[in-house]
């Protein structure tokens, strides 16, 4: 059901290692830091956005110390195995459970891969999932798109990184490329007429929230007045659906057109500038999206801007944004501020042709506290953020509605 792509990711991944003695990586960062989110908004347990940020940053501390005690091969492969049973199903499967938990519904995340060899989110009664499909459809759609959604959102996370220089390559580039095939692995299963190859549980609270997530997510779109199915196999498509699921599945192969995946360092010109892009491709509550992402480093200033395309049944409607990221104010205060700017369908409709226009602010302030200590520690900060939006989709922000919230957390910094 899945992760049925691990055996072939795990070929792909080691026959990249051992094809080259050597990666032209970027020189190692000297001094890098680690955030961490202590409370997010909602307050009920790990959001989408506390979840990625919190475990890529317990990744990165990790394989910073693996890459230093072992060899560059040894540390690949270590990576690899890694993430693909372990650290990837964590984060998608949490990305599934976040969506219900916001929705006051609670679950349980079971990120281990059981007998079939599929990871679930559980404890949830087909009754409640049928009240949330007739109450609150896009909630209920994106319940199923949640795990591939914070996969998209993680490796963007991962790709500002290192086109900011803020982490190297060693650490960052095989969990990277690992998740985009996962991404795209996702939405390609209904190109190959892939099925779950698992047998329902005679109790529901043991089954699978989501089953196929892209095939339970085209059949909310799509009939979502159908009787309810938890677990939907190719066959039981409609024919409107498994249209859906071709043009998901080709769309998605966008995600493979970013040259952090071949060339690593991106384009620096003149060494004054640092640029590199990647297009993308995901699922919304009622649709999915395009992007074209690129990011900007010069000596003070590092800046990630994206247009995107959303598009529900036949409908497109355009979005924007910008991040710029470590922004000095004064001594040991420095700024992260995000603007995004959209038109979405009306009530995230899935026929509705008329859009409606929203927009977000996340702003995050940091105040360091420099250490002086022989130790490898050398700041600590408080991190107060902000993020205040209308309604609408925004990924990896579990509020849909009109939403205020403020999270608190902390930074470290090591050399």
């Amino acid at each position: 059901m899945k992760q049925i792509f691990l055996t072939l990711f795990f070929l792909v991944s080691v026959s990249e290692i051992f094809a080259q003695d050597s990666i032209p990586f970027q020189e190692p960062v000297v001094e890098k830091e680690y955030p961490f989110i202590i409370q997010d908004s909602p307050a009920a347990l790990f959001t989408m956005r506390q979840s990625n940020e919190d475990f890529l940053s317990l990744y990165r501390l990790g394989m910073n110390e693996i890459s230093k005690a072992f060899s560059p091969k040894v540390s690949y492969i270590t990576q690899a195995l890694f993430q693909m049973i372990f650290f990837q199903p964590l984060t998608h499967e949490e990305g599934h459970r976040s969506i219900l938990t916001n929705a006051g519904i609670g679950s349980i995340s079971r990120p281990f891969f059981n007998e079939y060899g599929a990871a679930y989110v559980t404890g949830v009664t087909d009754h409640t999932l049928i009240h949330l499909r007739n109450n609150y459809l896009p909630i209920f759609t994106r319940m199923y798109i949640g795990g591939v959604e914070s996969d998209y959102a993680f490796q963007l996370r991962e790709a500002s990184l290192m086109n900011f220089g803020d982490e190297s390559f060693q650490v960052l580039w095989m969990e990277y490329l690992l998740r985009k095939i996962s991404v795209v692995g996702y939405y390609t299963m209904g190109l190959l007429k892939s099925d779950a190859v698992v047998e329902e549980e005679e109790n529901e609270l043991d089954r699978d929230i989501a089953g196929m997530d892209i095939y339970g997510a085209i059949r909310a779109l799509h009939n979502p007045t159908m009787e309810f199915k938890r677990y939907i196999n190719y066959a039981d498509l409609q024919p409107e659906e498994i249209e859906f699921v071709k043009r998901v599945g080709w769309r998605s192969l966008l995600n493979l057109v970013d040259p952090t995946l071949f060339f690593h360092k991106g384009f620096n010109i003149k060494d004054k500038f640092h640029a590199n892009f990647s297009l993308g491709y995901s699922m919304a509550p009622f649709g999915d999206f395009i992007d074209e992402h690129f990011w900007l480093r010069t000596r003070s200033l590092k800046t990630h801007f994206y247009f995107r395309q959303y598009e529900n049944k036949d409908t497109w409607f355009p979005a924007l944004g910008v991040d710029f990221a470590d922004i000095p104010i004064v001594n040991h205060l420095s700024a992260t501020v995000a603007l995004h700017g959209w038109s979405q369908p009306k009530d995230l409709a899935f026929t509705q042709t008329e859009g409606k226009l929203g927009g977000g602010i996340d702003l995050l302030c940091k105040y360091r506290f420099p250490i002086h200590s022989r130790g490898n520690c050398t700041g600590i900060s408080i991190d107060l953020g902000i993020i205040a939006k209308t309604q609408g989709f925004l990924p990896e922000e579990v509020a849909m509605d009109k939403h205020i919230g403020i999270r608190f957390g902390s930074s470290f910094w090591f050399k």
